[in-house]
């Protein structure tokens, strides 16, 4: 043997022999000491990832000549409090810095630190992602284990926006009306690792969530979820996704079916820990219902003419009395949920459409010349109704108690720059944008610019519309848009609406992401989101989102009963359905006319979105040999979805092309052929609808999933078998 060939021998032995012990030596972390619940919650997350992470035994007892990673504040563990004061590190300062933190490497150590502990806490997330850990609201893609060496790292960094988070809607069963404890519980330990820190609730009237107490008199919930409340699985269409339960639905109210008030004090049982389980991982909450109408107290109605448009009646804002119950309600709120950090107060759904007109109730001109003001869009003015009754209620409250109330409502923003100096300044403003994301982008988000005066202002986003609500959605490109608006104008909170959770999560990881880097286009987030969560070099993928980003606002209707853009599955009802002519003379009808010649232009619309469908499953197919396994995984979720998307839309070509047949048979052999003509169509759209249900049962990933399941089968699949049962 050469001398060449033994140094090289010998420094083979010695490299492995470094590396084997590197990978024998144990990851040394300084936790630091305290006894707060996020504190705990950090290390129980250290010994939760970093042996997923790392092949070395873990070490916490936070002993030793040297650290691998040094751990928390600098009143919490006093290695942070020497590297501060030596200027080894520096840590956030300025905006949100309670929040901010710093991770950085010095020699071999690297120091996840923070001014609070919260910070600290998001530090330590953001150390998990540098290593190759990338978090989702439903789930997570984690690194392959290898032993730990301490990465060149500098970052610091403080959120954009003080409030970050979640606002579970309440009346789906695919959200959080079918969600037991342990999902409300996963929902927002999957948030925290996002950095989110805010949940927010909507209750309707009538909820079991808060049953309101007016004059002594506490008013009995009606409903949990809606349209589908519980759901009996057995023989359902996708039975196997319920893994054997044969009543789906909120477990504190199936326990106590047939007993209104058990339920309602079961679920707001529930609900106040879901609050506590929320505040111990640094979050704030907030709490609210509508204000503009209550099953509570018999409050007196407006008086709108009748023959106007936007005549909708709604509590008469003008009544003393109904300020008086406005006030009780409000209270018997806050008794409900004592630990709610904020409380607001909601203008019913569409209601400043739906009731713009004048009523005739006494002094209902004059509030509204007096007031006109506050608005200068007339198609929304009934919203000056719902901002008079608002303020009424906040002059009655205490400041202390105002310094917690906010406004909520669908598209209420552009009262804001109006009422703003005639509202107290403790308030804040709180409104949902329209779903429909051009408008938000474009007009309303600039009515948040209140903030710049220093109102307190939150913008709710949607992280799904509805109108779509079983589909993949793409909408980063539009929230960027909006968040650059509400980053320049100073917004407090930027939060997200939804219900169900699998296919939609970039839409949830861009509002985590932006909040720390606001300078992140939709472009840019793609390209990363694609490469950390398939694994994959390619940028293929992203631009197939890209080009749903652009489809997005297009997207058809279902059937010619409710033909706007973006409602292929309107989830708050059965699958729209038109009236079919029973008489000869019926088809000859204007609105039966337009049923058909809309029935045609769905049909060629559909089959663009379908073909689009097939062949972006087939792309993100081809990309999986490149993929590891959980790369797979990921992918695999979303060929899902559009495969169960383009059966759906198989399911309704089939169904609008029957609405021809039966309109071609009706005019020229009679109602009868009409609905014989239209069975084989018909019969097709039930079988397509079957095999849809069964193909998003085949990847159930949370419990939002399961309550896709159920409420399909009762708005969808029911609706197309009973509309074949009447043709036979």
């Amino acid at each position: 043997m050469t001398m060449s060939s033994l140094f090289m021998m010998l420094l083979v032995l010695v490299i492995a022999g470094t590396q084997a012990e590197a990978a024998a030596r144990p990851l040394r972390v300084s936790p630091g000491r305290s006894a707060s619940p996020v504190h705990m919650l950090a290390v129980s997350e250290m010994q939760r990832y970093l042996p997923r992470a790392f092949t070395n035994q873990l070490d916490l007892s936070g002993s030793g000549p040297q650290f691998d990673i040094v751990f928390g504040t600098p009143e919490t563990n006093p290695l942070v409090a020497l590297a501060v004061k030596s200027r080894e590190i520096a840590l956030p300062d300025g905006k949100n810095s309670d929040q901010g933190f710093t991770v950085k490497t010095v020699g071999e150590t690297i120091y996840v630190a923070g001014q609070d502990e919260q910070g600290a806490l998001y530090g330590l997330y953001e150390l998990l992602e540098q290593y190759g850990a990338y978090f989702q609201i439903d789930g997570e893609r984690l690194p392959g284990k290898t032993w730990f060496s301490a990465k060149r790292l500098d970052i610091r960094k403080s959120p954009e926006f003080k409030y970050r988070g979640l606002l579970p809607w309440d009346n789906f069963a695919c959200g959080m009306s079918g969600y037991n404890l342990e999902h409300y519980k996963e929902l927002i330990d999957r948030g925290t690792r996002m950095k989110f820190n805010k949940l927010q609730f909507h209750f309707y009237p009538g909820m079991a969530f808060f049953t309101e107490t007016v004059d002594g008199k506490t008013e009995s919930p009606t409903w949990i979820g809606g349209p589908v409340d519980v759901f009996k699985t057995k023989g359902s269409i996708g039975e196997k996704a319920f893994a054997g339960m044969e009543i789906f639905g909120a477990e504190p109210y199936v326990a106590n079916i047939g007993n209104p008030a058990k339920q309602a004090e079961a679920v707001q049982a529930m609900m106040r820990k879901v609050i506590d389980y929320a505040h111990d991982r640094g979050w704030k909450t907030c709490v609210g219902f509508d204000l503009m109408s209550s099953p509570a107290g018999q409050p007196s109605q407006t008086d709108k003419p009748a023959d106007a448009e936007g005549a909708w009646n709604s509590i008469n804002p003008l009544d003393p009395r109904n300020v008086d119950i406005s006030v009780q309600r409000y209270r018997s709120l806050v008794k409900t949920y004592p630990n709610s950090d904020f409380y607001w107060m909601w203008q019913s759904e569409g209601r400043g459409v739906l009731s713009r007109a004048v009523g005739r109730e006494p002094g209902a001109a004059e509030m509204r010349k007096k007031f006109k003001h506050w608005t200068d869009n007339e198609t929304l003015a009934g919203d000056i109704d719902y901002a008079y009754l608002f303020r009424e209620v906040a002059n009655r409250l205490t400041p202390e108690e105002r310094a917690r109330l906010a406004t909520g409502g669908w598209s209420i923003e552009h009262i804001f720059p109006g009422i703003d100096a005639d509202f107290p300044r403790e308030m804040t403003f709180a409104s949902l944008n329209s779903y429909y994301p051009p408008d938000a982008a474009t007009r309303q988000a600039k009515s948040y610019r209140v903030a710049k005066g220093g109102r307190r202002a939150w913008m709710i986003d949607w992280w799904e519309f509805d109108g779509n609500q079983w589909f993949p959605q793409f909408r980063t490109g539009w929230q960027e848009k909006m968040y650059k608006q509400c980053a320049d104008y100073g917004v407090e909170s930027v939060t997200l609406l939804g219900w169900k959770l699998s296919a939609i999560e970039h839409n949830v990881r861009y509002l985590s992401e932006f909040s720390w880097n606001p300078t992140l286009t939709s472009a840019d987030f793609y390209r990363n989101y694609i490469s950390r969560l398939y694994g994959l070099r390619s940028g293929s993928i992203a631009g197939i989102y890209g080009e749903y980003e652009r489809y997005e606002e297009s997207t058809p209707a279902a059937t010619p009963a409710d033909y706007r853009p973006m409602l292929l599955s309107a989830g708050w009802m059965p699958l729209a359905m038109p009236a079919l002519p029973t008489t000869t003379e019926g088809f000859s009808a204007a609105p039966w006319r337009e049923t058909v010649q809309r029935a045609t232009e769905l049909i060629a619309q559909q089959w663009r979105l379908l073909d689009k469908d097939n062949r972006s499953a087939e792309s993100i197919r081809r990309e999986l040999p490149e993929m590891d396994k959980q790369g797979r995984s990921w992918a695999k979720l979303m060929i899902n979805r559009l495969e169960f998307r383009a059966l759906y839309l198989g399911s309704m070509l089939h169904l609008n092309q029957s609405f021809i047949d039966y309109d071609k048979a009706g005019r020229e052999q009679g109602v009868d052929k009409a609905k014989t003509a239209a069975v084989e169509h018909a019969t097709l759209a039930v079988e397509l609808a079957k095999q849809a249900i069964e193909k998003y049962a085949e990847e159930v990933r949370n419990r939002g999933d399961q309550g896709v399941i159920a409420q399909l089968n009762e708005q969808y699949y029911g609706v197309v078998k009973q509309y074949l049962n009447a043709l036979r």
